[in-house]
């Protein structure tokens, strides 16, 4: 129970602080309540507790007529200590219901908003290779961030700096607080691939209420952005294949179809979940299959959590460059020049 309560208080002080008040002030309120802590044991060790429970509850509320749902609703006009209280009389009346959540759902969150650093990175790496990508995504929830080149961008840096598809009906903003980006190329991507254990189809309304769930309360403009995502998502071809990456890659990169091009692999925010042994073996399966391929590695939460971006070729891993402080919504990011 103590470990449970130093969860929660993490979260409070490191994750909600600054960004969701009614999360932060519940999380402080809920490590003082016994019968909510015993209800949020029954999540899964291997799932983020207080990510997993204020999901699950969100879900429930905004498809109930209770007055939890007006706090959803409306967050920033909650009165705090009132909504604690509606919390309490929420997750008793639906105890049976949460549980089943915590058993049979996941902390997949698809957070376009990265795709602001990733577009960058594609196009450096397509400028020095100087030919086509295919683009592999580990842990891919829904794919959105396979649609990376259809957003378009708008980024503050001394000099304000747009690129990406002008027409698209997503623009996503951030804040570059390092060197000035430059893209001297727009990557071409001819595959692009995302491996999940559990795939999350958007145009299933159930699913993509989930995800919806997955983003925090005050967070607007990350659900609509979830929103206009979901129209670019389906009129880009892709391939979401479920199943665990460490069979499924080597099954890739053996495909003839794909020596055209340079593979790229990414996660960004999914290690975090790997045990010790599975963030290993996968650096040791990299380095295998660049002997047949010679894979760019864009990556964080492995050794720390900056954003890495390596180059492996014939066993030999070279790192490329580190995006240091990299906030984890993609809001800002600290852009370092050069590949």
């Amino acid at each position: 129970m103590e470990k449970l309560k130093a969860t929660f208080l993490r979260f409070a002080n490191n994750e909600a602080k600054g960004k969701s008040p009614l999360y932060e002030y519940w999380c402080r309120r809920i490590i003082t309540h016994e019968p909510l802590l015993n209800v949020i044991m029954h999540i899964p060790q291997t799932q983020p507790k207080p990510n997993l429970f204020f999901s699950a509850v969100q879900y429930l509320a905004v498809q109930s007529e209770t007055a939890l749902k007006q706090v959803f609703d409306n967050p920033k006009d909650a009165n705090l200590e009132q909504s604690f209280q509606l919390l309490i009389a929420f997750c008793t009346e639906y105890q049976i219901e949460l549980i089943q959540l915590f058993q049979t759902k996941l902390v997949q969150t698809n957070e376009v908003q990265r795709a602001s650093y990733l577009y960058p990175l594609l196009s450096e790496i397509a400028a020095e290779v100087e030919k086509p990508l295919t683009i592999i995504e580990i842990g891919t929830s829904a794919g959105l961030l396979l649609n990376v080149d259809h957003y378009h961008y708008n980024i503050q840096q001394s000099e304000t700096i747009t690129f990406g598809d002008e027409i698209s009906p997503l623009t996503l903003y951030a804040k570059n607080l390092g060197d000035p980006i430059v893209i001297t190329q727009k990557p071409i991507i001819h595959n692009r691939i995302g491996i999940d254990l559990n795939i999350i189809d958007v145009n299933d309304e159930e699913q993509y209420l989930w995800l919806q769930s997955l983003i925090w309360p005050e967070l607007i403009d990350r659900k609509l952005n979830l929103e206009r995502a979901r129209p670019i998502h389906e009129q880009c071809e892709k391939q979401l294949l479920t199943g665990d990456f460490t069979a499924l890659l080597p099954k890739l990169l053996a495909n003839e179809a794909y020596k055209a091009t340079q593979i790229v692999i990414f996660h960004i925010h999914v290690a975090n979940q790997f045990p010790s042994q599975l963030k290993h073996d996968l650096l040791e399966l990299l380095q295998y299959l660049s002997k047949q391929h010679s894979i760019y590695h864009i990556y964080n939460n492995i050794y720390d959590a900056d954003l890495h971006v390596d180059f492996i070729n014939q066993g030999q891993t070279i790192s490329k460059k580190t995006l240091h402080q990299t906030d984890g919504h993609g809001n800002y990011f600290y852009w370092k020049q050069g590949l």
